[in-house]
């Protein structure tokens, strides 16, 4: 549908799970022509212990995934949107403009992979439950996305991602009160604040910058840190940004 897939790792079911979705068909959905939700159950020769795919299996995986998929929506009936792998199952989910022949077409597409077993189902999702809330992923999930992007960039740059810099954070919060609140918080973990104005923005947030000598490597535990800290003041983290450091 898009071109703008990515993954991120949860748990499904308490075990552990890594979901790769089209976060470009959000701006889309639903779909009101394809209202019923789809999947195809492809169970791993050779899962992980924990139940995530090997490195023995990727290639045949991602093989399967490209042949198949592109089987079951080459005539536009089937849009796949994401899949999700765990418990020794790699699951496919599509939306299809209705269930008839969905069977047929997946057995058709799976007859090049006779060492595998599947399971196929659907029922019908004129709102898109299960890519909104199952596939898509959390503000928390999100912001992981957007770390490993920033990162990947750096790397393009020839960063090296454990060397220290300092390193620039935004939030915004919806009081005066939060703000000082926020400030006082990280102050007392390192940060120094660069910029906490006393008016609101044009959005009535209150902004405040800060910063702190870190590596990008260690990024993530960190941001996951000052997200939490703001969302439970009702803020929002708005993003990180450093200089390369080769």
């Amino acid at each position: 549908m898009s071109d703008d897939w990515d993954y991120f790792p949860l748990r499904v079911d308490d075990h552990p799970a890594s979901i790769f979705v089209d976060l470009g068909v959000r701006k889309q959905a639903p779909i009101l022509s394809h209202p019923t939700m789809a999947y195809l159950r492809v169970l791993m020769l050779k899962p992980r212990e924990d139940g995530l795919s090997s490195q023995d299996e990727f290639e045949d995986l991602i093989d399967l995934e490209d042949k198949v998929t592109s089987k079951i929506t080459r005539d536009g009936t089937c849009l796949f949107v994401g899949r999700n792998t765990s418990s020794g199952n790699r699951d496919f989910y599509f939306y299809a403009s209705d269930s008839t022949g969905f069977e047929t077409i997946v057995r058709e597409a799976m007859r090049d992979f006779p060492t595998y077993s599947y399971k196929t189902g659907s029922r019908v999702d004129r709102d898109w439950q299960t890519y909104f809330e199952f596939l898509y992923p959390s503000e928390r999930s999100m912001q992981l996305i957007m770390n490993r992007r920033v990162r990947e960039q750096l790397e393009e740059n020839g960063d090296n991602l454990n060397n220290e810099r300092q390193i620039d954070h935004l939030v915004l919060v919806p009081s005066k009160e939060s703000q000082l609140k926020f400030a006082r918080d990280i102050a007392d973990e390192g940060f120094n604040i660069n910029r906490a104005p006393s008016k609101p923005d044009d959005n009535g947030q209150y902004p405040i910058e800060f910063s702190r000598k870190d590596s990008p490597s260690e990024i993530d535990n960190i941001v996951l840190s000052l997200f939490d800290k703001v969302t439970g003041l009702g803020g929002a983290y708005d993003g990180w940004g450093c200089h390369t450091a080769p």
